[in-house]
């Protein structure tokens, strides 16, 4: 637990990847690789580490240009769609967290706060029907910044359409919950869904 004194909670915020969902960035990496005379971790440099992801996550760049950047970086023998289609399936639902949504969608508002992609969330709107618990949601993409930037946590917080602490953020990062909190907002630093769900027995949210 993250040092939670409030119980009055009426608003959950939740991370989407590593909390609702699991991905792998290698994934991408090992197939782009068949189609580059790059290697793997050599690829995953280029596109996580170089600032392409940060760019296409904070929307500066469309899909489109994120694409041929990528292509042209990596000399890439591949089409657009197939492209999207080995960045997008990367992703499989975290076991356990459909189920504790639903409990908490009658009693409480429920907003996803993520650092993604157009092409990453669409796919997972499409593919987990989870993720359509949830009230609204705050996208890097969207409002054009990336956590742990304090503007994205802000419009979370209007969004929420209360106050800070009668929200409770989780997160897999801990930088990201640490944000949170320095505005006012409960943190829970996700580990499990079980570990969850007894930090939340322990607010009397569950």
């Amino acid at each position: 637990m993250d040092n939670i004194i409030k119980t009055n909670i009426k608003v959950i915020i939740f991370d989407l990847g590593k909390v609702v969902v699991n991905f792998d960035h290698m994934r991408i990496c090992t197939k782009l690789s068949k189609h580059s005379t790059f290697k793997p971790d050599r690829i995953h440099d280029i596109i996580f580490n170089c600032g392409l992801e940060t760019s296409f996550d904070n929307g500066t760049i469309s899909p489109e240009n994120f694409y041929s950047l990528v292509k042209k970086k990596l000399r890439l023998e591949i089409d657009k769609d197939s492209f999207q289609e080995i960045w997008t399936k990367i992703f499989t639902i975290n076991p356990g967290i459909e189920a504790l949504l639903s409990s908490l969608k009658n009693r409480y508002g429920l907003l996803c706060l993520s650092n993604t992609n157009s092409w990453h969330f669409e796919y997972c709107m499409q593919k987990y029907p989870a993720l359509k618990l949830f009230d609204g949601f705050i996208l890097s993409y969207k409002v054009g910044k990336r956590k742990p930037d304090r503007t994205i946590f802000e419009e979370a917080i209007k969004k929420a359409a209360t106050l800070p602490d009668k929200c409770v953020y989780i997160d897999d990062v801990p930088e990201f919950v640490e944000t949170a909190k320095k505005l006012g907002i409960n943190g829970i630093h996700f580990r499990t869904v079980k570990k969850l769900k007894k930090e939340l027995s322990d607010l009397n949210i569950i």
